[in-house]
């Protein structure tokens, strides 16, 4: 049996699997783990497993040396059907998979679990990330909990209350000014001089936690997958990793195909949909980023056209919505009772555009990932003016059979 290794998704070329801190050195696109899909068992799902997805899917990932002592309790969020979405964008079947319920509040603490089960496995004593806030206290609470030094760099605009969150786990924050891209290749370099593993969004590790996800929704709608899987964009590592963990399941004969992927990106930022949409085979540097929520600014996605790839393979489509509609979305999610941060709402309000486009059937099956919660970014909340009725105390009775006239 073949030993695991990491593979160029650009060109092919092989490397080691103890390589870190690294882009494909010929062509300069991401590596991604490879292993021998021989050796899965056809009928692990028949019997159900909990704890540490690393040791819950065990044959997919042959290749980690699991640490249960380093987990938090990520993975297994729900997967709720929709109510009211479900009658507002007229699909047959839609599900939203709550990411929200992970230990720091977004998905990206799967990937950070598996990143630092692969660290603290080669040895590194020392964590770092990339981020506009969510990546980043999730690689502090998880750098934390393996007794890591951990620093995070974060864009010159991320608010005060994402530096908070993740100052608390004892990490060192950066707020480094300068091109969101030489940044990434900055740090490439810093990783070698002072033994950082940096967990960026394109950290093969990372992507292969992002796959555990495909697993969960597998068994949890017990082997029926979705026509249509939405999901937002902002790396692109997300994408690449759920398609990833299908496809492992199609290639080992556990499922006949996989679903077909609907990305989303807000009109403020859209080089994977821009260059989807003009069809070309890379992504172009976005100029002047704004958007609702910081998370959704990376002006160069570093999974970008590898998602242009693979969504292409995958005939699935790319769009772009503005924040009109993602807040629209928000209000619906939130009568489902999911508070989404904008970056999420993006699914559902790409998905809406999807059916009034007729891009996919109406009687198809949808399953929405929630990527974030809302109170990981609560300024957004100005933006619906919520405010409460005041009213003095011997007034309260009228005021309160006002509201329900």
């Amino acid at each position: 049996m073949s030993e695991p290794y990491l593979e160029c998704v650009g060109c092919g070329h092989d490397y080691s699997m103890s390589v870190v801190n690294t882009r494909c050195r010929m062509c300069d696109e991401p590596l991604e783990v490879k292993f021998d899909l021989g050796s899965v068992p056809r009928n692990w799902f028949q019997t159900q497993r909990a704890g540490f997805f690393g040791r819950r899917y065990a044959p997919f990932y042959s290749y980690l040396k699991a640490n249960p002592a380093l987990c938090l309790g990520e993975g297994q969020t729900s997967l709720l059907r929709s109510v009211f979405a479900t009658q507002k964008v007229a699909l047959k079947e839609l599900f939203f998979k709550n990411e929200t319920q992970n230990p720091t509040w977004t998905f990206k603490d799967r990937g950070t679990a598996c990143s630092v089960q692969n660290a603290f496995g080669l040895g590194y004593k020392r964590l770092g990330t990339l981020s506009s806030g969510n990546m980043g206290a999730s690689v502090a609470a998880y750098g934390s909990r393996a007794g890591m030094a951990t620093f995070i760099m974060l864009k010159d605009n991320v608010p005060r209350e994402k530096i908070e969150a993740l100052a608390i786990y004892g990490a060192k924050a950066f707020k480094v000014y300068g091109d969101y891209r030489q940044l990434y290749q900055k740090l490439l370099e810093i990783a070698k001089d002072h033994h950082i593993y940096f967990s960026l969004s394109d950290d093969p590790l990372r992507v292969e936690g992002y796959k555990s996800l495909a697993f969960e929704l597998f068994e949890q709608m017990e082997g029926r997958l979705p026509d249509y899987f939405v999901v937002p964009l902002g790396s692109g590592g997300l994408c690449r990793g759920i398609l990833k963990g299908f496809e492992e399941l199609r290639d080992t004969g556990i499922i006949a195909e996989t679903p077909k992927f609907i990305g989303v990106q807000a009109e403020g930022n859209s080089p994977t949909v821009d260059a989807f949409e003009k069809g070309r085979d890379r992504i172009e540097q976005f100029q002047n980023s704004l958007t609702l929520d910081h998370v959704l600014e990376n002006p160069y996605p570093p999974s970008g056209n590898q998602v242009l790839r693979k969504l292409r393979t995958n005939n699935g489509i790319l769009l772009k919505v503005n924040n009109e509609a993602i807040l629209d979305a928000m209000l619906l999610m939130s009568r489902e009772g999911i508070f989404a941060q904008p970056a999420s709402a993006t699914s559902l309000a790409g998905l809406i555009q999807a059916v009034k486009r007729k891009l996919i059937p109406a009687d198809s099956r949808v399953v929405v990932v929630v990527t974030g919660s809302g109170l990981k970014y609560p300024p957004v909340l100005k933006e619906f003016n919520f405010l409460p009725v005041s009213v003095e105390l011997d007034q309260l009775p009228q005021a309160l059979a006002a509201t329900m006239q």
